[in-house]
């Protein structure tokens, strides 16, 4: 059962980024979306989709606003396109690791710095 959780993700999580790619092309986001990974529960019931987005608060308010609203038209896009018996209900969840990532290694080039100027 876990090979085939790990496959839905895989697949959810490839067929979601077409689908986000092709409305931010359209310009129904604010900012770069980007699905960074899709959780399914053992029970197949619910995922939660996780994003970020490259922009301004205000893209990524707005993107989360438009996430919310198409999440039952996801469900029945992914439906057609996949032909599975059963699409769990999903949810977005932003993906703060990028930022993070960001704020470490910013860190880390600080630390380098002080490191150069106490050798001098």
């Amino acid at each position: 059962m876990i090979d085939r959780i790990k496959r839905l993700e895989a697949l959810f999580l490839q067929e979601i980024n077409t689908i986000i790619t092709k409305m931010t092309a359209a310009g129904n986001f604010g900012g770069f979306v980007t699905i960074t990974a899709v959780r399914v529960s053992k029970d197949l019931a619910t995922a939660k989709i996780y994003f970020s987005v490259f922009g301004s608060p205000e893209d990524k308010k707005k993107t989360q606003n438009q996430l919310s609203l198409l999440r039952k038209e996801l469900g029945a896009l992914l439906r057609h396109r996949l032909h599975l018996k059963r699409i769990p209900s999903f949810s977005f969840e932003y993906d703060d690791t990028p930022e993070q990532a960001s704020r470490v290694e910013s860190i880390f080039k600080v630390i380098e710095k002080e490191k150069e100027n106490g050798q001098n």
